[in-house]
């Protein structure tokens, strides 16, 4: 999952959606040297992570982008779920979706300070070219998929994956649903909530 179902399984809890946000930073055991809910957002962050990279269904969707993409397959269906986590918004969340990222980024704006450089450059990347409202086009994602195969380290062309997505949209969207009402699940018993 991407930065968006990231913070949607936070649940709207603003000391678990910073350290989910850290989880793309914080690596091995630095995760002790963060106080409480923050600590668990970071640990929230794996185990979505641990749990969608497991997952038979999203095995599944990566597949169909696998002969094309390879080892890209999981990544572009990371930010693919975010996609469809914005078409079927209304079935897992009775927030307006603009409502809620107006309250996640005005978040992240008033932590930004206190975020370690690596994290303040994400962010500021985040807000500044509004990943989350382009997660709602296939353009948006083509453009997203774009900026993650330029900041890869080998050469890649992901950023066309838009054309599997139309050839597979039903397919891939039941996948998503089948498989987001579980990772929802696992969090709730995760967060004890």
């Amino acid at each position: 999952m991407n930065f968006l179902a990231h913070q949607y399984l936070s649940f709207q809890n603003p000391e678990i959606q910073i350290g989910n946000l850290y989880g793309e930073i914080v690596r091995g055991k630095d995760f002790e040297n963060f106080p409480g809910n923050i600590r668990k957002g970071i640990l929230l962050h794996r185990a979505i992570d641990t749990f969608t990279d497991a997952h038979e269904i999203v095995k599944k969707s990566s597949q169909k982008f696998h002969e094309n993409y390879g080892k890209y397959s999981p990544i572009i269906v990371d930010v693919i779920y975010d996609y469809f986590l914005i078409k079927n918004w209304k079935t897992y969340n009775d927030q307006d979706f603009e409502t809620f990222v107006s309250d996640c980024y005005a978040l992240f704006q008033s932590e930004l300070r206190n975020f370690p450089e690596q994290l303040q450059f994400i962010v500021n990347h985040l807000i500044k070219y509004d990943w989350f409202h382009n997660y709602q086009t296939l353009e948006g994602v083509e453009s997203t998929l774009k900026g993650i195969s330029q900041r890869s380290k080998f050469e890649n062309n992901i950023y066309k994956a838009v054309r599997e997505v139309q050839l597979n949209y039903e397919e891939l969207n039941e996948e998503f649903n089948l498989f987001f009402p579980e990772l929802i699940n696992h969090c709730k018993l995760f967060l004890e909530i």
